[in-house]
């Protein structure tokens, strides 16, 4: 089954995620923060679907611990972010849960791509992805996130140009310039 299928899920559950999640503060990982830059998350692909639905919720969750704020796919967001989850057995007989991000601009440009890594027990047999548990999926997640937000908190803002009357004239500049300072339009 594919990843555009559960668009309307995927919204759901980090929308879900996002509603019913506290912010905590764990001492054992740094945490980039990225208030106030919209971004949706367009899919998640590569995983079977049960590792898809958690990864889906972490990452609502990681994200709502670094106070981004994640839009559904039909509304504005300064940058979309497209994900893939690849499972693999590592030399020393361990599980590597590897990630990669595009993260797209407005215009539907890559701007960044991040990666990474989980490692965590191994599977037993001739499937990876049996070796993936829930620490190994939260921790990509974790580690998705604070790549995604550190890249959000580097970007450049599209600054609005100015009217006649001092008022800017591309929306989409504008929206930009609000998210960047936190401000909805």
């Amino acid at each position: 089954m594919s990843i555009r299928s559960f668009a309307p899920l995927l919204g759901t559950i980090v929308a879900l995620a996002l509603a019913g999640c506290q912010e905590t503060t764990t001492a054992a990982r740094p945490r980039v923060d990225a208030p106030g830059v919209p971004v949706s998350v367009q899919s998640i692909s590569g995983a079977p679907d049960q590792v898809t639905t958690a990864f889906a919720g972490l990452l609502g969750e990681a994200a709502a611990e670094r106070r981004m704020e994640i839009v559904p796919g039909d509304k504005p967001a300064r940058f979309r972010v497209r994900g893939y989850l690849t499972a693999q057995p590592t030399a020393d007989g361990q599980t590597a849960l590897a990630f990669v991000w595009d993260v797209y601009d407005e215009s539907k440009k890559r701007a960044q791509r991040v990666q990474g890594e989980s490692i965590g027990r191994g599977s037993s047999g001739g499937d990876p992805w049996a070796g993936v548990n829930q620490t190994i999926v939260a921790k990509a997640a974790s580690d998705s996130m604070d790549a995604i937000a550190g890249f959000l908190t580097t970007a450049p803002v599209v600054e609005a140009k100015p009217d006649a009357k001092g008022k800017a004239t591309d929306k989409k500049a504008a929206m930009a310039s609000s998210a960047a300072n936190g401000k909805r339009l």
